[in-house]
């Protein structure tokens, strides 16, 4: 018997529904004759039922869902992992009584930003600190003195809002008054991170389900800028994996595998050291349209069969 899906959004009206990801595999999942679902975060529960779930097969007509007849629920808003993120997530959990039936284990979400990959892939990831306090920006400052130029990226931001690049600073003084300002007065948590020049012939981005690599592409930097913004015309091309970073992926399908995280879409940037990972997205990996129409291959399905095994 076919798993029941409910895929949970951001809400509709946010939604660039040609090229959003969550509604493209609803759609395969409905096309391979799959009980799915589709809810807005905005609708998933009634304010005074918080024991049903309220969803349908697309925005106009919601019904009432029994939380036992959910095989899989697919939590997949936008990160970061922020309170408004965690507070709906304990609610669903709350709903089904357990968590193994929510794609990625809420347990790895409370704790693991998508900044920052876990140790096991330390060898993998740029010099960072996650600066939330006074000792953490003078850890930074001792760091990254002999790297040339430093990335801000805030933690509670997500598609490349806030980021910045800066010649890095030379004295204590300057950092204070920089990133002081920058966590608004250390409310605010950043990433900082060493900033790596290759990201100019290109960013990776691999995407995985169920442990197991699906597919790359490359995404080039907007004109102009060091970030990649697809929705301001960086473009994207069809990339084939070369062998150090398949053995990359190797090590990140293995670690995502034992996490339990059903799917990833995991950025890298070339260096002269091998590529390493700029962006571990776990909780809402995008660019599955974009990744079949570089293609011409339907990687849905394959997602669909990875995770439903």
């Amino acid at each position: 018997m076919s798993k029941t899906i409910l895929w949970v959004t951001d809400p509709w009206n946010t939604l660039a529904h040609s090229q959003d990801t969550t509604l493209r595999l609803h759609q395969e999942a409905t096309n391979l004759g799959m009980p799915s679902y589709w809810s807005g975060s905005d609708v998933l529960f009634n304010p005074l039922r918080l024991d049903r779930f309220y969803a349908g097969t697309d925005s106009t007509t919601l019904v009432e869902l029994e939380p036992s007849k959910i095989h899989q629920i697919h939590y997949r808003v936008d990160p970061p992992v922020d309170f408004n993120y965690l507070s709906l997530l304990e609610k669903i959990v709350r709903c089904v009584g357990d968590e193994s039936r929510i794609f990625s284990p809420p347990s790895i979400l409370r704790v693991q930003s998508e900044k920052v990959p876990p140790d096991a892939l330390s060898h993998l990831t740029p010099l960072h600190f996650v600066v939330r306090d006074e000792a953490g920006l003078r850890n930074a400052f001792a760091r990254f003195q002999d790297y040339p130029q430093i990335v801000s990226k805030p933690m509670n931001e997500a598609q490349s809002k806030g980021v910045k690049l800066w010649t890095t600073p030379k004295s204590l003084d300057q950092w204070v008054q920089i990133f002081v300002a920058e966590t608004q007065n250390f409310s605010q948590p950043i990433l900082l991170q060493e900033y790596l020049p290759g990201i100019h012939q290109g960013e990776i981005r691999m995407w995985f389900a169920g442990g197991k690599f699906i597919a790359a592409l490359k995404k080039h930097p907007k004109t102009g800028d060091f970030k990649v913004l697809i929705d301001e015309g960086s473009k994207i091309e069809a990339y084939t994996l070369n062998t150090q970073e398949m053995n990359s992926a190797q090590e990140v399908g293995a670690v995502l595998k034992k996490q339990g995280v059903a799917m990833a879409a995991i950025d890298f940037i070339q260096t002269p050291q091998g590529s390493k990972i700029s962006d571990y997205n776990i909780t809402s990996p995008g660019l599955l349209v974009q990744l079949e129409q570089v293609h011409s291959r339907n990687f849905a399905r394959e997602i669909l069969g990875a995770i439903n095994p």
